[in-house]
């Protein structure tokens, strides 16, 4: 990675290639037709999205023609980086697919469109099913899904990025599409570990999605435990931007959202009593999930938790359901962890951790920085207002919840962070 190259420039398109239906796999070379480009991943959307804004002045759109199902080969580097963002076809690649032509307009000389892009296994994702039954640990049930059923090639599926879980769980696929079936799996996955001791297992909530390095399975309390990547600074906010600062903020941050208390209750953050129904024994078996009491077991991103304590002890969500038992073993490893009516506890548990994850939302643009990855844990650094030298409460470790890189804007390339976190560091 070149730091002392100015990020918010620099970009290069190698490649932009795209197979018509009606070529038989020859590639149709697209790069000067290219406007802009900008490339998302999102930690709660299992799949990245490509948008493309084309200006065709070949008339390529009819005459071809370009339509969804076609391939893409795509590549881009930039200084930020060292490898390039890269997307193409063959051994080990997942390649991007046109899902979607949209606002498509033309005079008598060019043509607009906007392609949008995924990568191939969100294509499969709509033509097969899960029907069989998946038995053992829940994290080889995704890798299992993902290889067997979406032909995500094995490098797309990198080790450090599945995290193991302390739970197994047996069910039936019910001809679901896969990607429902991980997300269902996600509230009900404990990771094995959070700092490499097992006793010291997180709380529920995995969190399923793709990035340019592949495919992730990752535990919410893991993400928030790892050490940040980078580090940004705010100043006192002046026209322009410093252009040989690349980790200065090139906007002024917002926060959509910090501590919403009746979003918490509602999802029940705090406290909810949980009650199922045995249909077999007729009995009704009832539990609590108690915020205050789960702390100790999850990794916060900062030290000061908000817990209100005139709601902390009361149940603002009531959870009602069915045991499922009988169609498959309850207990198949023996351990107690895969009971159906402990994956009760940990879906209530788990709701409780989603709704503190998202508690504050903030969105902020930084020059182009294509080692950035979705789940990537940052450190911001905001100066206290009545302190210069000082750190205000909304410093901090953040998680990047979603993030989009632009490139072709005249005033330079940027990428947007949507940054959440759990907690609030304390002044300095």
């Amino acid at each position: 990675m070149n730091r002392d190259v100015v990020w918010t420039k620099g970009h290069k398109l190698k490649r932009f290639d795209i197979i018509p239906t009606s070529r038989g796999g020859d590639f149709l070379n697209m790069m000067g037709q290219l406007n802009s480009l900008k490339y998302y991943e999102d930690v709660i959307d299992p799949s990245i999205h490509v948008e493309i804004v084309c200006v065709d002045t070949h008339g390529f759109y009819n005459q071809l023609p370009i339509r969804s199902g076609s391939p893409v080969r795509l590549e881009i580097t930039h200084p930020s980086q060292e490898k390039p963002l890269k997307f193409d076809l063959g051994s080990g690649y997942d390649p991007l697919v046109i899902t979607n032509i949209s606002n498509h307009v033309s005079d008598n000389k060019r043509e607009a469109y906007v392609l949008t892009l995924e990568t191939k296994a969100a294509i499969n994702n709509h033509i097969t099913r899960v029907w069989e039954k998946k038995t053992g640990p829940i994290t080889s049930t995704v890798k299992n899904i993902l290889s067997n059923k979406l032909q995500v090639p094995g490098n797309r599926m990198i080790a450090k990025n599945f995290d193991s879980t302390k739970n197994e769980s047996e069910f039936y696929g019910n001809y679901r599409r896969p990607f429902k079936v991980i997300s269902d799996l996600c509230p009900k996955s404990i990771p094995s570990s959070v700092d490499g001791n097992s006793s010291s297992s997180g709380s529920g909530g995995f969190l399923f999605f793709e990035t340019q390095d592949g495919w992730n399975f990752r535990s919410t309390d893991k993400l928030f435990a790892s050490d940040p990547v980078e580090k940004y600074l705010m100043t006192a906010y002046k026209k322009g931007m410093d252009p040989k600062n690349n980790f200065m903020l090139a906007s002024q941050p917002v926060w959509k959202e910090s501590h919403d208390i009746l979003k918490k209750l509602r999802s029940g953050a705090y406290k909810t009593a949980n009650w199922y129904y045995d249909v077999l024994t007729r009995k009704v078996h009832w539990s609590e999930f108690s915020y205050d009491k789960a702390q100790k077991h999850q990794e916060k991103a900062n030290k000061e938790a908000v817990l209100p304590p005139d709601y902390k002890d009361s149940y603002s969500r009531i959870i009602l359901g069915t045991i499922d038992k009988g169609t498959t073993t309850p207990d198949p490893s023996g351990s107690g962890a895969s009971k159906p009516q402990d994956q009760a506890n940990y879906q209530a548990q788990s709701s409780s951790r989603y709704s503190s994850v998202f508690g504050q939302t903030l969105n902020i643009t930084v020059p182009m920085n294509l080692s950035l990855r979705a789940g990537n844990m940052l450190e911001l650094e905001f100066p206290d207002l009545n302190n210069p030298r000082g750190k205000n409460a909304q410093s901090g470790k953040y998680m990047i919840a979603r993030l989009a890189h632009e490139f072709g804007n005249p005033q330079g390339d940027f990428t947007g962070l949507t940054l959440v976190r759990d907690t609030f560091q304390k002044n300095k």
